[in-house]
């Protein structure tokens, strides 16, 4: 009983700090960029963001405090009813209507909001033609109220020069990675979002099977160190000092690098960072600034988002958010499983975990797997499907490696 209610004490405890990050990243860098209300007024249309790195989406949110509904019409069927600016020398120069004119009316639709609602609002598919250069913005959208037209004004957005950093992620991890998804879209019948996002997800995972390999075996061989590790920390207690030389005298006796487990997973993180990231956006017309040259005549538009009758632009449902946390699970559990068995075949019958190591590990189990779950339900499908092919792909690796690792050592002897 009592290490039931440890276990769910820990596991509450890790759940807050994990979603208390989140939810402080939200509210201090999310709000630092939100524009403060101007006051109630009869249609409000608020920035999401006042600043925007260029390329990123630009957004707005409009909110309706008339008693009565109000409908937009699209300027791509009635001119006229929106406008985007651009602050040059203190001026408004009207940038919009020269790329808007002959435009589809399924490029920025029509749409109707009811008192007190609200609803976001961007220029989804001329974002890159429209907010390209550094400075400041202006919208100006008229609505419909009966026979009454309501024009309403939003604060201006700045547009901001990505840094260094973020040109450089862009260029070595989100372009390539973008153009491949892109690629095998167009190519595949049907053009697919869905099948071709479990084959880039494939396709980068196997090219980063080999530093992947290497560091689920030194994981597995610093697993199976735990013990002897928890020994040298009884016998010099408190003195920090030796326990730190003869950790790194193990170490160097078994010929294992504390950090071989760290730099490769480091080394790929950025690539699987980029891929969330992509699949998060999808093939989002406002990210055809990512395309190669020969890649700028593909038509997004032609994308399928359907995946058997997932659709993948969407927040996911939860039973895909359960199918990911349970392979998580599985992954989890395969690799604790794995560094048991690998302990006992050292130490004995029963493996000897740590206290604080097998705490770890319970939590790893359980938290895990439901965070990942959670998000599932907070990000658009296609990201479900990304971990969930990614997760398979670890579950296959994790069980060759253990099936290296496992087999019998033979020692070859010179005559």
């Amino acid at each position: 009983m009592n290490k039931f209610k440890d276990f769910l004490k820990s596991f509450l405890i890790w759940f807050l700090v994990f979603y208390a990050i989140l939810a402080g990243y939200e509210y201090f860098w999310g709000k630092k960029n939100q524009p403060t209300p101007q006051g109630k007024e009869e249609v409000l249309i608020q920035p999401v963001k006042n600043s925007v790195v260029i390329g990123n989406l630009v957004q707005w949110k409009i909110t309706n405090h008339l008693a009565d509904e109000i409908v937009f019409s699209s300027p791509c069927e009635t001119p006229g009813t929106m406008v985007v600016s651009r602050v040059v020398n203190d001026q408004n120069l009207d940038i919009s209507s020269p790329v808007l004119q002959d435009c589809a009316p399924e490029s920025i639709l029509s749409f109707r909001l009811q008192p007190e609602s609200s609803t976001y609002f961007s220029l989804n598919d001329f974002n890159h033609e429209l907010f390209m250069e550094a400075g400041k913005y202006g919208l100006e959208m008229k609505f419909s109220e009966g026979e009454n037209i309501v024009t309403t004004t939003a604060p201006e957005v700045e547009l901001q020069t990505a840094g260094s950093f973020r040109r450089l992620f862009r260029t070595i991890v989100s372009k390539p990675l973008f153009n491949l998804l892109v690629f095998l879209a167009d190519t595949l019948p049907g053009h697919p979002l869905g099948w071709s996002i479990v084959i880039m997800t494939l396709l980068v995972r196997l090219a980063l099977f080999i530093p992947n390999q290497k560091a689920m075996r030194s994981q597995r061989e610093m697993q199976k160190l735990q013990p002897k590790m928890e020994e040298i920390k009884k016998q010099h207690g408190k003195n920090q000092q030796m326990v730190a030389m003869k950790t790194m005298e193990l170490y160097k006796t078994h010929k294992i690098s504390p950090f071989s487990s760290c730099l490769p997973m480091l080394l790929q993180m950025p690539f699987l960072i980029g891929v969330y990231y992509i699949v998060r956006d999808g093939l989002s017309p406002s990210l055809s600034y990512l395309l190669y040259s020969f890649q700028q005549s593909v038509d997004l538009s032609l994308v399928n988002n359907d995946f058997y009758g997932l659709d993948l632009s969407i927040k996911g449902p939860i039973y895909l958010a359960v199918l990911v946390g349970l392979t998580q699970w599985g992954a989890v559990k395969l690799s604790l499983i794995s560094a048991k068995k690998k302990q006992a075949k050292h130490e004995g019958d029963k493996p000897i975990v740590p206290n604080q190591m097998q705490q770890m590990n319970t939590i790893m189990l359980w938290v895990m797997p439901v965070m990942i779950g959670f998000f599932t339900t907070s990000f658009p499908a296609g990201v479900g499907i990304y971990w969930l092919t990614s997760t398979l792909f670890g579950i296959a690796q994790q069980k060759y490696v253990n099936w290296q690792l496992d087999q019998p050592q033979v020692t070859r002897k010179e005559v």
